[in-house]
């Protein structure tokens, strides 16, 4: 068992779900010093969930690192480069997509 990774997968879940709530982004710095034009143009709600879940899928995998030792440093590095790759297409999808813009 691998104490540090199953404290940031605790971590990363419960931050992860806590942004998924709606709780997480009115903490931000950036969100505190949007101007409110800004903000009306956000759907922040749908916004959160999707963050929320690729927070918490993070701490998946790190939980998984810590719990199982048949997760070796080799399946947790390919889960890593996969979960990244997931997360920037997941940027990505935000920038374009118009589901998280008011109109």
């Amino acid at each position: 068992m691998d104490l540090t990774c199953v404290f940031f997968g605790v971590l990363f879940i419960i931050g992860g779900f806590w942004f998924a709530c709606g709780k997480g982004h009115v903490h931000l710095s950036a969100w505190k010093n949007m101007p409110q034009e800004e903000k009306d143009k956000i759907k922040i709600k749908p916004l959160c969930r999707n963050i929320g879940e690729v927070i918490a899928l993070n701490g998946i995998i790190f939980l998984t690192k810590g719990l199982w030792s048949g997760f070796e440093s080799h399946w947790f590095v390919v889960a890593m480069i996969a979960w990244l790759i997931v997360a920037g297409f997941d940027v990505w999808y935000i920038t374009k997509s118009s589901r998280y813009h008011n109109k």
